[in-house]
């Protein structure tokens, strides 16, 4: 039978301490590391005592170095990239996608195109443009980030389509399982749920090689207008004003698949109120602990349903690091596009901006 830690690559960093374990494998030339993975795992005695959980633990992607479990993804996808000889690729996103997309395309010195919503978050867009990615800003951003995908048969790595972003996803759990071994439950994030299969994916492979006795109990977190697996399980009254989530993937096409993994865990999905959310993101900053909004949701649900379901040993993602506000940014810098033409006019050069 194979055991898990024999197959780990110790020589490794990151994501590709299990590149053994993925479904297709990156020669070891084309892998790219940029700090994103080896998270700590944050243990606070306070912080059990409020949960009344006896052992609590914060994964903190929002340290990594593209700042949020995102960066573990995008290593995967563009060292593939970058692996099959892509010189150009292109995304649509809220903004931690296209952060680490951009990081890692630099890298790679491979072209990227980045396509976001006019209400994307300033101090986003600023990351962005450190790794000089051509960021084109529309309403339309996510069909015309497929139509320019498929016009120039430029490979788009959205994280909802694109199967190869679910690989690097699988780290989470491989990695919590080599410093934890078995934990009762897991709590994060869904919108388009990519990292979440990743996680259930990685779980149960590690069950039916026998490393696990169970899966841990996953659950699904949502608020605000994302609640596509959360309603699910509870009567939902949706807020439009949540912070988290915002802008995400509102019906994720892996939904089937989440819910698989949702019931064969024992989990379930949790919709996340206001009043909940201020709430942990108080205490998580009292304890000097700054996360996203999607972090602070997470352990809002790990507030409820710790106790509840009486779970000892449980793992909080605190997935993406809090923004600035106020950030400059070069405005001079971004295009714009309404239209398949104006994408047309970019790809051969001619600049749309402002």
């Amino acid at each position: 039978m194979l055991n898990f830690q024999d197959k780990i690559n110790k020589e490794e960093k990151g994501i590709w301490r299990y590149a053994d374990f993925y479904d297709e494998f990156i020669k070891s030339e084309n892998r790219l590391y940029l700090k994103d993975g080896d998270s700590e795992l944050l243990e606070n005695t306070d912080l059990n005592k409020i949960s009344q959980i006896d052992y609590l633990f914060f994964l903190r992607e929002d340290k990594n170095e593209t700042e949020s479990l995102k960066g573990r993804s995008l290593a995967f996808q563009v060292a593939l990239a970058k692996q099959n000889g892509k010189k150009e690729l292109v995304i649509s996103t809220s903004g931690n996608a296209g952060i680490a997309a951009a990081a890692y395309c630099e890298k790679a010195k491979i072209k990227l195109y980045i396509f976001i919503s006019p209400e994307t978050e300033r101090a986003k867009i600023a990351q962005m443009q450190k790794h000089n990615p051509i960021i084109i800003k529309s309403k339309k951003a996510i069909r015309l980030a497929n139509y320019l995908s498929a016009r120039y048969k430029i490979e788009n790595l959205r994280p909802s389509a694109n199967e190869s972003s679910i690989e690097g996803f699988k780290s989470i759990a491989f990695e919590i399982f080599e410093k934890l071994g078995e934990i009762d439950a897991l709590f994060t994030y869904v919108t388009s749920g990519s990292s979440f299969v990743g996680i259930g994916r990685a779980y149960k492979f590690l069950h039916e090689i026998g490393e696990i006795k169970t899966m841990p109990k996953l659950f699904a977190v949502q608020s605000g207008e994302i609640s596509s697996i959360s309603e699910e399980f509870e009567k939902i009254n949706q807020q439009e004003n949540s912070r988290a989530g915002k802008l995400g993937v509102k019906n994720t096409r892996r939904k089937n698949e989440i819910l698989q993994f949702i019931k064969q865990s024992g989990g379930r999905g949790i919709y996340i109120k206001e009043n909940e959310f201020d709430k942990s993101k108080k205490i998580l900053e009292k304890n000097n602990i700054y996360t996203s909004a999607e972090g602070c949701a997470n352990f809002a649900a790990s507030l409820r349903e710790g106790k509840k379901n009486k779970l000892n040993k449980i793992v909080c993602i605190l997935s993406g690091r809090e923004r600035e506000k106020d950030k400059l940014i070069k405005e001079d810098k971004i295009k714009r596009a309404e239209n398949f033409k104006d994408v047309d006019n970019i790809v051969v050069g001619k600049f749309n901006c402002c």
